[in-house]
């Protein structure tokens, strides 16, 4: 028969063996209803977004991340939401009006303010999707759209290249424009030229990728290949880009089409009459 002391330290063992399997239980629990409780302050946020109530969508993604920290979705959103606020307080300065005062410059800062927290929520998202998902690659490449903005090169490349190693990332159309871009802006033609081509042959509706690549095409002395993909641009009524119309106006230059660049050129008036980029139109025409 067992002794006395046996049936203790038996019973003992039992207790800290069920200490130790309730903790993690218990912690389990804990973290799954912190969970839930993300996923549908997530929703909220969501839908908020998608109805442009910016301001709500941000409070929800605050009580997502409280309760969960590691709601990678909510910190991508969040990235999402910052980075649309810098771009408007750009177009009220720049598209909407050309200001060149020092209240505009205050809120050219903002807007790169507004940029670096964005970069900052995306890199958040991307540590904390998993390593192959589609998530984790869609936020390296909206790091590299940030990157883009303050022109760092090379990391962005570097951002854009994780973004195309991810499996099961779908739009790698956009990062192939983004790693295009990056070549670009550094003076690496055929580098831009290669990555873009690259992006409208995965979708050949990109009209961002066919503009950058009208871009790179008239820089790399190829003017009548850069306004055959800058027509099919300024044709898409789904891709307004005010620039597009100086770049057609330039390659029709370059090709002797006066007539037409003078056209391009007032088109990109009319596109926002206001903005920076007119003033540079109306000096080309």
């Amino acid at each position: 028969m067992r002794s006395r002391r046996g049936v203790v330290a038996f019973a003992a063992g039992l207790a800290v063996g069920c200490s130790l399997a309730c903790a993690t239980t218990s912690g389990s629990h804990r973290a799954a209803q912190d969970r839930e409780r993300a996923e549908k302050h997530y929703a909220v946020a969501l839908a908020s977004f998608h109805n442009g109530m910016f301001e709500d969508a941000k409070l929800q993604l605050n009580r997502a991340l409280a309760a969960d920290l590691e709601h990678a979705d909510s910190h991508y959103l969040l990235g999402v939401i910052r980075l649309q606020a810098g771009k408007s307080i750009l177009d009220a300065v720049e598209r909407d009006v050309c200001l060149r005062d020092e209240a505009a410059d205050r809120q050219r800062i903002r807007a790169d303010d507004l940029h670096r927290e964005a970069h900052e929520s995306f890199a958040a998202a991307a540590d904390h999707y998993p390593e192959q998902s589609a998530g984790r690659g869609r936020a390296y490449n909206s790091m590299a759209v940030v990157s883009l903005h303050f022109q760092r090169l090379e990391r962005a490349q570097s951002e854009a290249k994780r973004a195309l190693a991810v499996e099961f990332y779908s739009e790698r159309y956009s990062a192939y424009a983004n790693l295009g871009w990056a070549y670009y802006v550094g003076g690496d033609l055929v580098g831009a030229v290669t990555e873009l081509r690259q992006s409208v042959m995965v979708n050949p509706d990109f009209c961002v990728g066919r503009y950058r690549l009208a871009r790179a095409y008239l820089d790399y002395g190829m003017p009548e290949a850069a306004l055959e993909e800058i027509q099919r641009v300024v044709q898409d009524a789904r891709c307004p880009i005010q620039d597009a119309y100086r770049v057609q106006g330039v390659a029709s230059q370059r090709t002797g089409l006066d007539a037409e660049a003078k056209a391009a050129f007032e088109s990109c008036m009319q596109a926002a009459p206001r903005s920076c980029l007119a003033s540079t139109c109306r000096d080309l025409l």
